[in-house]
């Protein structure tokens, strides 16, 4: 009598049921992990935004020390002509651009040459300068190169500008008497509303001069200490005819009227609220309603692409993650190189 053997059936793979199974772990910890790699690639950015605009600090820095004063804002003419060439340009040396700095023909307008091809878009070959963007320019948190149109296309943008205090708009055409007088009336105006960061100066470190001379600051103007002083500060540019981020025209400069990130509007004479779509991009609040006006007012804000807040650095040289949320009193008050104020902790 033969015996039965009980029946057993062969595994030779998995069932569906368990690579479903396996899949919907896989899943799951990749979109744990996914958050976490993201956080440290962004982590890795701003580090290398940071760094950025730490040396941009250390080139006005050592421009000072060889020509005891801090670069000039942007020069001007004291009857009032155009914008001639600005900060940007003037601490090229100090960052190991010279060869592109001995192209720059300071006897002469910044735009003078872009101007001769027809004011137009076109990247004038005679002036490679004006429209270079170097590695330096940029912060790897926000847009890359080659995202402009119309004519902020002819001109070089980056993610630094120097601080102008919290006195905006400005204006970028304007005379001396003129410029006096409106500082002396802002100083006025925010006395008359009770404004909390109480200055007595709403002028930063960089600002309007009127020679086309690189006569800056010295750091020993600053009387509300250097530490105390923010130099430059991170700001967002914009892809299409936008002009924010501007590097070699009276543009080139940030304000602290309104705190990081702003929903306020910044004031152009190009700028875009629309986005790469064509629909209306929440971060990139501006107008350009007066920016055909003379003199031309212009204000802009420091923005970013990090969540929660803004690159600056000092006068000192120390770079600091500044909140959003960060008090609007402080915030002016750390703009101000002689408004008199105690400035709080950030």
């Amino acid at each position: 009598m033969s015996s039965r053997q009980p029946f057993r059936r062969a595994h030779g793979g998995f069932t569906l049921v368990e690579l479903l199974v396996v899949i919907a772990i896989i899943g799951v910890l990749v979109a744990l992990l996914l958050p976490a790699v993201q956080a440290a690639r962004e982590a890795a950015r701003r580090s290398q935004c940071a760094n950025n605009l730490r040396q941009f600090s250390l080139g006005c820095l050592t421009h000072e020390g060889a020509m005891k004063r801090l670069p000039a804002g942007f020069t001007t003419m004291a009857a009032g002509g155009d914008v001639h060439h600005t900060w940007a340009a003037y601490v090229l040396p100090y960052l190991e651009q010279g060869a592109m700095f001995s192209n720059i023909d300071f006897k002469i307008a910044s735009w003078e040459a872009w101007a001769k091809v027809g004011y137009g878009d076109t990247q004038s070959p005679a002036v490679p300068w004006l429209w270079t963007q170097l590695d330096i320019h940029l912060c790897p948190s926000d847009q890359q190169r080659n995202i402009h149109t119309g004519i902020p296309r002819a001109f070089a943008h980056g993610n630094y500008l120097a601080n102008i205090g919290w006195g905006s708009p400005w204006q970028q055409v304007d005379t001396e008497a003129a410029y006096e007088t409106r500082q002396a009336q802002m100083v006025i105006n925010a006395a008359n509303s009770n404004d909390p960061a109480q200055s007595g100066d709403l002028r930063g470190p960089f600002e309007k001069v009127f020679t086309p001379q690189n006569k800056g600051l010295s750091l020993k103007a600053i009387t509300d200490g250097t530490s105390n002083t923010v130099m430059l500060g991170e700001v967002r540019q914009y892809p299409g005819n936008d002009g924010r981020g501007l590097l070699y025209l009276g543009s080139g400069l940030y304000d602290h009227r309104f705190p990081p990130n702003t929903a306020s509007q910044d004031q152009m004479e190009f700028c875009s609220e629309k986005d790469e779509t064509g629909g209306v991009n929440p971060s990139a609040p501006c107008t350009n309603a007066l920016g055909k006006d003379y003199p031309r007012p212009t204000a802009q804000t420091s923005r970013s692409q990090h969540a929660g807040g803004v690159n600056v650095s000092f006068c000192d040289g120390r770079t600091v993650f500044v909140n959003d949320a960060v008090d609007l009193a402080v915030w002016k008050r750390i703009s101000t190189r002689a408004g008199g104020e105690v400035a709080s902790e950030l």
